[in-house]
């Protein structure tokens, strides 16, 4: 049971134990397609990531395909996305950060189940979308790229739960983007491995 009057030397002692194991980073562009959800102002995503503005990353997101989601793993990291139709595209490319699952669906891959297994698909915020291709593409190839994530102000963490359980939500992650590992000490307890969500 999670005492929360030792919340915050949890939170400060989970600082000390959290592991980020730097991904090499791969200069190599890979092949995948891009949708668009929702509208242009849209500010909250499944996934924990809640309020995306409060958190810093904005509209600058995605959903990964199952091929990319990696059950969970990819949540944080960033990719350099490109367009790749002359019919559809603009010039130029978007850096985003992973922060939801796109699921897979019962249409056929062909027909609108773009994040089916094994499609590599990114769906977009509909701003990051139209900086990269047209609106009325609705579905375009892209070239991808993992990359190194910049943000300011060092790791931040969501607090939530109950008195039988504990729930944190590190974001803001630098580097890789995305955390490996998290063990968490008590005032009285030894480190404890915390378990992804």
């Amino acid at each position: 049971m999670v005492n929360f009057k030792n919340l915050i030397a949890l939170v400060i002692t989970s600082l000390a134990a959290l592991s980020v194991v730097a991904v090499a980073i791969d200069s190599t562009w890979y092949d995948a397609h891009a949708t668009f959800y929702g509208d242009i102002y849209i500010s909250e995503r499944a996934g924990g990531y809640g309020d995306l503005f409060k958190q810093g990353y904005g509209l600058n997101t995605a959903a990964l395909s199952t091929a990319l989601f990696n059950k969970g793993l990819t949540c944080g990291a960033c990719f350099e996305i490109y367009c790749n139709s002359p019919q559809w595209c603009k010039k130029g490319s978007i850096t985003i950060t992973a922060t939801n699952f796109c699921p897979p669906s019962d249409k056929p891959s062909t027909a609108g189940g773009w994040c089916n297994p094994p499609l590599q698909h990114f769906d977009l915020s509909e701003k990051m979308f139209l900086q990269i291709a047209k609106y009325k593409a609705g579905i375009v190839p892209v070239k991808y790229r993992r990359v190194l994530c910049y943000k300011q102000g060092g790791v931040q963490f969501q607090i939530g739960g109950n008195p039988n359980w504990l729930l944190v939500l590190p974001f803001n992650v630098a580097g890789a983007g995305d955390i490996v590992d998290m063990k968490v000490k008590g005032s009285s307890t030894g480190w404890m491995q915390m378990t992804r969500n």
